[in-house]
């Protein structure tokens, strides 16, 4: 699905009441026969950002021009609500083992049903499987109060691009995290230390078949 497509916020009413709630929807391209038409892609309140994805991933681009080391695009995801542009570096952070590099990303989100606002994060991506990895306890989240287009951007700009310059340099949030990348290298999941994960840590997590199965192993 294209994550790109034009986009409006158009006022909901039934039979003639009007709603505080808008309408997000998108408009779909012409195919054949069938003129382009507006289809609903979530419902939002008057005062949320609303941004094109678009002006996301220029803004993310924007930011990465500003930063001390290089960035490229990596993944984009969008499932016709939530979306996520995602840049990767060639800074490497740091080593989990002797050829398991990990460098530094970040991320950039954005939704049309309101679920996810207008924000920011770093990350990390293992280099040997190129998956990034998250932790709200070591990278901090950022939503942006300001859209691109508007005056008061630059601040958020600035704060933004201070943070990641900052790791650059290495902080100790980012060594803590490191580390435990190593530690969980060297863990031995044996059938004992599986049976505790699931049992004790992940006991509200639904199975199915195949999981109940399992489950009668790792007691």
């Amino acid at each position: 699905m294209n994550p790109y497509l034009p986009i409006r916020k158009v006022p909901l009413d039934y039979n003639g009441i009007g709603s505080s709630a808008f309408a997000v929807q998108m408009q779909h391209p012409e195919t054949g026969e069938r003129l382009p038409e507006w289809k609903e892609a979530g419902v939002v309140s008057n005062s949320y950002m609303l941004l094109p994805n678009e002006e996301v991933k220029n803004a993310a681009h924007q930011v990465a021009e500003e930063c001390k080391i290089d960035f490229v695009h990596d993944k984009t995801l969008f499932n016709g609500r939530n979306f996520v542009y995602s840049m990767k570096s060639n800074h490497v952070a740091g080593e989990v083992k002797a050829g398991d590099d990990v460098a530094l990303g970040m991320q950039f989100w954005n939704s049309y049903d309101g679920s996810k606002a207008f924000g920011f994060a770093m990350m990390l991506y293992r280099l040997v499987c190129t998956n990034g990895m998250m932790s709200k306890d070591h990278f901090n989240t950022y939503r942006f109060k300001h859209e691109p287009k508007s005056e008061n951007w630059g601040d958020n700009l600035e704060q933004v691009v201070t943070n990641i310059n900052n790791l650059v340099g290495g902080t100790y949030q980012l060594e803590d995290f490191i580390n435990n990348l190593r530690k969980l290298s060297r863990t031995e999941v044996t059938m004992d230390v599986l049976g505790d994960i699931r049992h004790n840590h992940l006991q509200e997590i639904p199975v199915g078949i195949w999981g109940q199965i399992v489950d009668r192993f790792t007691h």
